[in-house]
C-alpha cells in the first residue's frame, strides 16, 4: 500500500543487522535481511536492493545450514528475476528451491516452487507443462487446507485456458478463484483478480461483463485506498468507454487514470529520495563510530567530518534537485520554474564556495605551521650566536666543550635559509589568486609588501614576522606603517581582518 510508509521498518531492521553482526546468529541475520528484502520487493520498491538483501539471506541461511531458510532464499531470488523478465536465472532458482523443499519435505514449499514453475512455463508458451505444474501444486495445496494458494492456482489455470482461447473455461477457474476470495475475505486479492477478469472480459469483447467488473474493482480500489488497482481499472474502464462510444465517461476515466500512475510515480521517487538519504546518514554514523573505535589522531578526525559534511551537501543538492525537477514538470509556470533555478544555483554556489573555504583554511594553517616552525628555528640560531658571544671571556676547557656543543646545533639548522626560500614558494603557490586581487587593488605595492600581506593574512604576530625574515620588530612596524599608508586602512581597521576580505 502505497500509503504507508516503510522507511521506519527499514531503519529498525537494519538496526537490528549491527545487533546481530558479531553474535554466531547467522539464522537470525538470515531472516531480518530476508524480511527487508520482501520490504522492498512487495512494494515494488528497488528491486535490486531487494535482491542484494535476499543474496545476503542466503548466505548467512549457508552458514547456519538452516535448509528452510536456503529454500525460501532461493524461491525469493527467482522471484526477482522472474519479475525482470529473466525466465533462465528465474528457472534455475526455482528450481534449487524445489530440490531443498523435497529434501525436507516441506509440502507448503513445495506446492509454492510447483506453481512458479508452471509460472515459468506459461510465459514461454509451453501450456502444457505449466498446467501440469499448477495442478501438481494445487493437489498439495488442496491438502494442505491453504484456500488462498488454492484460488492463486485456479487463477493461473485460468490465464492459460485463456491464452488458447477457450474463454468459458477461462472464466470457470477465475469464478472459482474468485468465491474462494470472497469466502476468506482477502480484498486485496480479490482487487487484484477483478482488475485481471475486467482486462480479459474486454479482450473478449464482452465489455458489459467488463464495465461491471472493473467498475466494482475501481469502487473497492478507491475505497481501500489502493492507488495502484485504481490506476489499472481506471485504465480499463476507459478503454471500455471508448470502444462503446461514450467519450465522455472515457475521457473521465483517462485522467483518472493519469492521476494516479503520475501520483504513484511521484511517491516511489520521493521514497527513493527518503531512502537514499537514510542510507547516507547511516553511513556516517557507521563511520563517526570507526572514528572513535580506532582512536584516530585529531588531525584526520576533522578531514572525515569536513569530507562527511561536504557529502551532505552534495546530497541535499542532488536531493533538491530531483525534488526541484519533479515539481517543475508537474507545477509548470515560467516565473515559477525560474524563481526555483536560481534558488538552485545559489545553493551550488554555497557548496562551492564552501568546499573552497575548506580548502584555503587547510592550506592557511600548513602555511602558519610551516611559519612557527621558521621561526622556532631563527631562534635557535640568534640563541646560537648570543652564546657565541660569550665563549670568549670563559676558560680553555670549557670553551671547547661549548664550541662542540655548539658546532653541533648549527649543524643541524645550516638548512634554515633553504627552509625559508621553500616557505615563500609555499605563500606564492598558495595566494596565487590573493596577490592577483591584491595588485588590481593596490597596484604600486613591491614584491615584499606584498609578502607581508600574506603573513598578516597569516595573523602572524610582528614579532614571528620579524624572526621569520630576521629583521628587527621595528622594520617590521615601519613596514605595517608604510603599508597602511598605501592602502588607505585606518588605524581603528585590523590589517589581518582587512586582508582576509580581500
Amino acid at each position: 500500500d502505497l500509503k504507508n510508509n516503510i522507511q521506519p521498518s527499514i531503519n529498525y531492521y537494519l538496526i537490528s543487522t549491527k545487533i546481530y553482526e558479531g553474535r554466531d546468529q547467522p539464522d537470525k541475520l538470515s531472516s531480518i535481511y530476508g524480511k527487508l528484502g520482501m520490504l522492498y520487493y512487495r512494494n515494488n520498491y528497488d528491486m535490486e536492493q531487494a535482491l542484494d538483501y535476499f543474496r545476503k539471506s542466503l548466505d548467512f541461511a549457508i552458514l547456519g545450514n538452516n535448509k528452510e531458510l536456503i529454500g525460501e532464499a532461493y524461491n525469493r531470488i527467482g522471484s526477482i528475476f522472474f519479475d525482470q523478465a529473466n525466465l533462465v536465472e528465474a528457472y534455475q532458482y526455482f528450481v534449487k528451491a524445489l530440490d531443498i523443499f523435497q529434501l525436507n519435505d516441506n509440502q507448503a514449499g513445495i506446492a509454492k516452487a510447483f506453481n512458479n514453475l508452471g509460472e515459468i512455463h506459461r510465459l514461454q508458451n509451453e501450456n502444457r507443462k505449466a498446467i501440469e505444474y499448477y495442478e501438481k501444486s494445487l493437489t498439495i495445496n488442496k491438502g494442505l487446507n491453504l484456500p488462498d494458494r488454492v484460488a492463486t492456482n485456479y487463477q493461473n489455470i485460468g490465464l492459460i485456458y485463456g491464452k488458447q482461447g477457450e474463454v468459458q473455461k477461462s472464466f470457470d477457474y477465475f469464478e472459482k478463484s474468485l468465491e474462494i476470495y470472497n469466502r476468506t475475505n482477502n480484498a486485496e486479492a480479490k482487487l487484484l483478480l477483478q482488475v485481471l477478469m475486467g482486462r480479459e472480459y474486454l479482450i473478449s469483447g464482452m465489455y458489459e461483463k467488463a464495465k461491471k467488473t472493473l467498475t466494482e474493482a475501481y469502487k473497492q480500489a478507491s475505497y481501500f485506498g489502493k492507488w495502484n488497482h485504481i490506476r489499472d481499472a481506471a485504465e480499463g474502464l476507459s478503454e471500455i468507454y471508448e470502444a462503446t462510444g461514450q467519450p465522455a465517461k472515457a475521457l473521465f476515466y483517462y485522467k483518472s487514470y493519469a492521476r494516479y500512475n503520475d501520483s504513484i510515480n511521484l511517491k516511489q521517487k520521493s521514497d527513493m529520495a527518503m531512502e537514499l538519504q537514510s542510507r547516507f546518514l547511516n553511513d556516517i554514523k557507521d563511520k563517526e563510530i570507526k572514528l572513535k573505535d580506532n582512536d584516530i589522531l585529531l588531525l584526520n578526525k576533522e578531514k572525515v567530518i569536513n569530507n562527511l559534511k561536504l557529502n551532505i551537501l552534495i546530497i541535499s543538492v542532488i536531493a533538491i534537485v530531483i525534488i526541484t525537477v519533479i515539481f517543475l514538470m508537474r507545477a509548470g509556470g515560467k516565473i515559477r520554474k525560474e524563481r526555483l533555478v536560481r534558488e538552485k544555483d545559489a545553493l551550488l554556489h554555497y557548496t562551492q564556495q564552501e568546499l573552497m573555504r575548506i580548502e584555503l583554511k587547510g592550506k592557511d594553517n600548513d602555511l602558519m605551521n610551516f611559519a612557527l616552525h621558521l621561526v622556532q628555528k631563527n631562534e635557535v640560531l640568534k640563541q646560537l650566536k648570543s652564546e657565541l658571544k660569550g665563549i670568549s671571556t670563559t676558560h680553555d676547557a670549557e670553551i671547547n666543550r661549548k664550541v662542540k656543543d655548539l658546532s653541533i646545533h648549527i649543524q643541524q639548522n645550516l638548512q634554515i635559509q633553504k627552509e625559508i626560500d621553500e616557505f615563500q614558494t609555499k605563500v606564492d603557490q598558495t595566494y596565487d589568486e590573493f596577490f592577483k586581487k591584491l595588485k588590481i587593488r593596490f597596484p604600486s605595492l613591491t614584491k615584499n609588501e606584498e609578502r607581508l600581506c600574506a603573513l598578516l593574512r597569516l595573523e602572524l604576530s610582528t614579532k614571528e614576522i620579524a624572526t621569520l625574515n630576521n629583521i628587527s620588530v621595528k622594520a617590521v612596524e615601519m613596514s605595517r606603517y608604510r603599508l597602511r599608508k598605501k592602502c588607505g586602512i585606518e588605524n581603528s581597521e585590523g590589517l589581518p581582518k582587512y586582508l582576509q576580505n580581500i
